[in-house]
């Protein structure tokens, strides 16, 4: 037997001393843990409380009522807990009975014999780990993705094992509370207020949250719904300033997604949570989103750079309550489904806030640039990856998820058609809705709503790293004359990129655009008959395709040309044309060697003219 399967052994010794179990199990949560659990869980709830005192120094204490639904006895029940204190389990009882469990690496194991099949109710006294409550000395505020709940309380720490959440929260009296669902009650005891939230929608542990300490809030309804902003800013003129646009960007972003999913904004409250000091921009806690407090209550000085980046982050966040919380994806590996569905929302949603920003071109600088850095190099990873264990769901993340999965996408509804798109998308939601999917899932819902082959494009662009080498050549056949646009895969795999982008041909009297779709390695473009040949060809002027493209060179035997084409750059009139030379110059340098003092002296020229 494989050593893998032997850490997942399970075995039950019935001696004289009565039944004890030995359970050897990862630390984290495997994806073959994961696995058993979902076959065998159902009906995963939490009813919990947590008393936080006002000394950071002092523990979190807690208590949990898990409920679950078991379809057999042939497993231990394994729960999640790994708050890093001695003695944290203070109380533990199985339906009503105190029961004896092991821990293991993060774990609590409990027997079968102390189960029943049908519903089981484990209740936990413990003290939670400090390691993803962020205790600062007037406030706290959970964090918990990707598996960091554990840390905190007992539970089933996976995506997939949606649950309902009660949740009382001790705090003391002069501090606010939020949650991811509305309050339900409040009751001071002496210099303990108690507060009561309402039960939850369906939610992952990741999406589990709350905030507590000395905020302000302020309360807004705007087309006739309700939201909350919680905040520590002491300016009461930045946030004057501030205020209104944050609401009114929320309200924004809710009904744009509400028209293009065809759904309501789908959970019981919306509220958001300015942080001084938060990790990230923002984090799409249901109900509860938490910001940096910087990226939105901007300076009098900031720039438009700095309002479309506010613009843009709140609709990502918003836009992960349909695609992330409402559907969530099985695994951590289809993580880069949440994060590219929310930064494709953010820009559609933003674009016409800023009429006068070509927000292409920022498309273009702000995407291509950071994913091309990585997928040039052999080391390059897939969108799409094998997770082992959610311990290292970390290293998901980076520059191919937040910058080439947004290309793709793109690139992936240009090909569908942009009502197609949005259809199997609505589709998606609604059959997944409150529930988990994988990307997969996703294909074969837009594969009947397309005519071109998905689960191949889906396989070189999503399953796989890498990017092509785009050439041109002209072949001149018995007086007719044709360019070939040729595909390159540089690892030598045969592979093809199916992918749309624009060719420019330029000639004395003006530039001829030709569409490309380049679904095979060649694609033929015919030249007219009795026509010069062009002075220069420029690949991918609409900045939509991806790759290093070869610029045309063939046609500059000498220097003198070849020199003058780079300095004409500044000349095209279209900036998006402008920008995506720059950059295909660049690309091109670093694959095919260019004397950088030479590329310095382009660079020079280019910057003067600009």
């Amino acid at each position: 037997m494989q050593i893998k399967l032997l850490l997942f052994s399970l075995f039950i010794v019935v001696s004289s001393c009565g039944e004890k179990l030995f359970f050897s199990v990862e630390e984290g949560v495997s994806k073959e843990l994961a696995i058993q659990r979902k076959r065998n869980i159902s009906f995963v709830s939490y009813d919990m409380k947590f008393s936080i005192p006002e000394q950071k120094d002092q523990p979190v204490t807690g208590s949990t009522k898990i409920g679950v639904k078991l379809k057999s006895l042939e497993d231990p029940l394994v729960l999640d807990f790994n708050p890093e204190v001695e003695n944290a389990v203070k109380s533990f009882k199985v339906n009503g009975d105190t029961e004896q469990f092991e821990i293991e690496n993060g774990h609590l194991v409990i027997a079968p014999s102390s189960l029943i099949v049908g519903y089981n109710e484990i209740e936990i006294d413990f003290i939670s780990g400090d390691q993803s409550l962020n205790r600062n000395d007037d406030f706290l505020y959970t964090l918990f993705v990707p598996d960091r709940a554990s840390t905190a309380f007992p539970c089933l720490d996976q995506p997939d094992l949606k649950a309902k959440y009660s949740l009382q929260l001790d705090i003391p009296t002069q501090w606010l509370g939020v949650s991811n669902a509305p309050v339900l009650s409040e009751k001071v005891t002496g210099s303990i207020k108690s507060m009561v939230f309402e039960e939850t929608d369906l939610i992952s542990t990741y999406l589990f949250s709350f905030v507590v300490g000395k905020f302000e809030a302020v309360s807004k309804t705007l087309d006739g719904m309700s939201m909350t902003m919680f905040h520590r800013e002491t300016d009461k003129l930045k946030l004057v300033n501030n205020v209104d646009t944050i609401f009114k960007q929320h309200i924004t972003a809710i009904r744009w997604l509400e028209k293009y999913t065809g759904m309501d904004y789908p959970f019981k409250k919306f509220d958001f949570v300015l942080i001084p000091g938060f990790q990230y921009g923002g984090m799409e806690h249901t109900g509860a989103i938490q910001y940096r407090d910087s990226k939105l209550l901007l300076e009098e000085s900031a720039t438009l750079n700095d309002k479309i980046s506010r613009s843009m982050l709140i609709a990502h966040e918003t836009a992960h309550m349909w695609f992330g919380n409402l559907v969530t994806m099985e695994w951590f590996d289809d993580v880069w489904m949440k994060e590219v569905f929310a930064n494709f929302m953010a820009s559609k949603i933003t674009e016409p806030n800023f009429p006068s920003i070509n927000l292409k071109l920022n498309f273009l600088f702000n995407h291509y640039p950071e994913a091309y850095a990585v997928d040039r190099t052999e080391g390059a990873n897939a969108i799409r990856q094998n997770l082992d264990n959610l311990k290292n769901a970390g290293s998901m993340y980076g520059a191919i998820i937040y910058h080439k999965a947004p290309i793709v996408m793109r690139q992936l509804e240009e090909l569908m058609g942009e009502y197609a798109f949005r259809d199997a998308l609505r589709e998606y939601l609604v059959n997944f809705k409150g529930k988990n999917a994988t990307w997969n899932d996703l294909v074969e819902i837009m594969d009947v709503k397309t005519k071109v082959d998905l689960k191949k494009w889906s396989q070189v662009w999503i399953n796989e790293a890498g990017m092509p080498f785009i050439d041109i050549e002209f072949i001149d056949q018995n007086g007719e004359g044709q360019f070939d646009i040729i595909q390159y895969d540089l690892f030598g795999k045969n592979r093809v990129w199916p992918q749309k982008f624009n060719i420019s041909f330029s000639y004395t009297d003006g530039d001829i655009r030709y569409p490309v779709y380049s679904e095979y390695s060649h694609f033929e473009i015919k030249k007219n008959e009795g026509t010069e040949m062009p002075q220069f060809v420029q690949m991918n002027t609409n900045a939509f395709g991806y790759g290093i493209f070869a610029y045309g060179l063939d046609y500059f035997k000498d220097e003198f040309q070849f020199n003058m084409a780079r300095i004409d750059i500044p000349s095209m009139p279209d900036e998006l044309d402008r920008g995506s030379a720059y950059l295909t110059l660049h690309e091109y340098l670093l694959h095919e060697g260019m004397n950088p003092l030479k590329y310095l002296r382009y660079l020079e020229e280019y910057i003067y003219v600009e």
